[in-house]
């Protein structure tokens, strides 16, 4: 009876097609997962690659910024010694110019003292004004190059544009107030060439 049931059981086996099948599968998965990888690879090559790309150009634009910085501080130091040379020359040239100027104003003073003597002694009109149109062609020429008179006459004294000699007694003027110029003072721009020598109220 045993051997019956063991002929009546019905042995079923996987057919060839089958088994291609299921390798097919098996191959075809396999591929996919190598597929999988490689890909993954690529892609974190690829960010690692963007990283990288992004590192280089935040440190480009760093050096970027740091040298454009540097150039405008250098541009800017080297505009402030080019003022700074100029305005050195200027005071340079003031200075001689200045000397130079100094020197003549014995001659307007000279001249203008001359004019109050010929004045006096009345040799004649036309002479009188020969002098005097001397003497404003000279004060002109000064004032062409920059001298100018320093105000005195009635101005409250100020030890940086009058030299007092000399003092006087008033009523009429209030202290410290220039009374006389003896005489006249200069500048030069904004320098004092020479300040003005004058007399000096008080009062009583």
């Amino acid at each position: 009876m045993t051997e019956n049931k063991e002929k009546n059981e019905i042995h079923v086996s996987e057919s060839p097609g089958e088994e291609n099948i299921q390798t097919s599968e098996s191959k075809h998965s396999e591929g996919l997962e190598k597929e999988a990888v490689s890909l993954k690879e690529e892609v974190e090559k690829a960010e690692k690659a963007m990283r990288e790309l992004r590192d280089k150009k935040e440190e480009a634009e760093s050096k970027l910024a740091t040298s454009l910085s540097q150039y405008i501080r250098l541009q800017a130091d080297f505009d402030n010694f080019r003022r700074r040379t100029r305005e050195n020359e200027s005071k340079m040239t003031d200075i001689v110019r200045a000397d130079t100027l100094k020197a003549f104003l014995p001659v307007i003073d000279n001249f203008e003292m001359a004019l109050v003597q010929i004045k006096k002694s009345d040799p004649g009109d036309v002479f009188i004004q020969g002098v005097e149109m001397l003497v404003k062609q000279f004060v002109k020429t000064l004032n062409d190059f920059g001298v100018t008179e320093i105000e005195a006459q009635g101005k409250p004294f100020d030890p940086y544009f009058h030299e007092a000699v000399m003092q006087i007694v008033s009523e009429d003027l209030e202290d410290d107030t220039v009374a006389v110029v003896l005489k006249k003072g200069y500048m030069y721009k904004d320098t004092v060439l020479r300040p003005a020598s004058v007399q000096v109220s008080h009062k009583p």
